[in-house]
């Protein structure tokens, strides 16, 4: 593996971004990216196999984009992972894993280098906001929940930055994080490797190798001055019950869900815990928004930042 740029005022930082199938938001993604102010940036878009022509509008609208191509077959983790496999050989100090559906602030990148410079074993997350509610929080950080049918939570999904500001130490401890918007180190891939692309091809690979790095002595924090708009789906990209547990496309993927329990979740309770993640699909509705509704007042109740179980990625 290469070394990295060795500037220690402006560390090289390379955004590993797949991409398929929708070229107007990468080519979006790179226009607010190249607003960046960070001046030692650089970006590799991983097209897995797209066929609307992504990969020749990157090259006639940013030529200094570095694009390789796909066979179709990488989903989130394999395509990041081939980025992030290049940026690292053309020296990279930090991989930014970022998502082509999002916005961020100019000085997004400058505030997060800034922490990241504060320890080497910081791996630095930002505050990720909706992008049709600015001022809602999606996440800070994330969690492990382990409950009923949730494994990973958001911190702070839906409340209000002002109900927030200065009551967070800056940089935030977190246990983990979504992977969109992460700054992390060149070391952390030399010691406990890449996303993991097998058993979590789409969903949860982002967390898992944050939670990787923490067992190796890395520190996952969050920058609060960095602010990233994060592009909310509101069409389920799976919409029946076999897909839901066997589609890759799926947050509750089997295979997926199965490794994040099998590595995190508490000792015997993780096959009851696997079984819980499918249960409320085959109940009737209104068992279900009775479960929400009941979980919605204790979160009221609750100081803590944490809001609900999500997809990480």
């Amino acid at each position: 593996m290469a070394q990295g740029s060795s500037n220690p005022q402006y560390p090289l930082v390379c955004a590993v971004v797949p991409a398929f199938n929708r070229c107007d938001k990468t080519l979006n993604f790179l226009r607010h990216f190249a607003r960046v102010t960070y001046p030692n940036k650089r970006v590799v878009i991983c097209d897995d196999g797209s066929t609307d022509n992504t990969y020749l509008n990157i090259k006639l609208n940013f030529p200094e984009v570095e694009v390789l191509r796909g066979d179709g077959n990488l989903w989130w983790s394999g395509g990041t992972n081939m980025a992030a496999r290049h940026a690292l050989a053309q020296g990279a100090d930090y991989i930014l894993t970022i998502n082509d559906d999002c916005e961020m602030e100019p000085d997004f990148l400058t505030e997060m280098v800034k922490v990241a410079k504060m320890n080497p074993k910081y791996i630095v997350g930002c505050r990720i906001h909706c992008d049709d509610d600015r001022e809602k929080i999606w996440s800070i950080g994330s969690t492990s929940i382990f409950k009923g049918y949730e494994t990973l939570g958001l911190r702070g999904w839906g409340k209000r930055w002002r109900d927030l500001e200065g009551t967070l130490p800056n940089p935030l401890p977190v246990p983990t994080m979504p992977g969109n918007g992460v700054l992390i180190p060149r070391q952390v891939f030399e010691d406990v490797g890449f996303y993991d692309e097998i058993d979590m091809p789409q969903y949860h690979a982002d967390s898992d190798l944050v939670l990787r790095a923490a067992k190796a002595g890395y520190q996952p924090v969050i920058s609060l001055n960095s602010v990233l708009y994060n592009h909310i789906n509101t069409i389920p990209l799976v919409t029946n019950r076999w897909d839901m547990i066997f589609s890759k496309k799926s947050d509750r993927y089997w295979k997926a869900t199965w490794a994040i329990l099998r590595r995190y979740g508490p000792f015997g309770k993780r096959l009851w815990l696997l079984i819980l993640q499918y249960l409320p699909f085959f109940m009737p509705q209104w068992m279900v928004r009775l479960y929400h509704r009941l979980k919605g007042l204790r979160a009221r109740s609750s100081k803590e930042p944490v809001a609900r179980g999500a997809a990480s990625t």
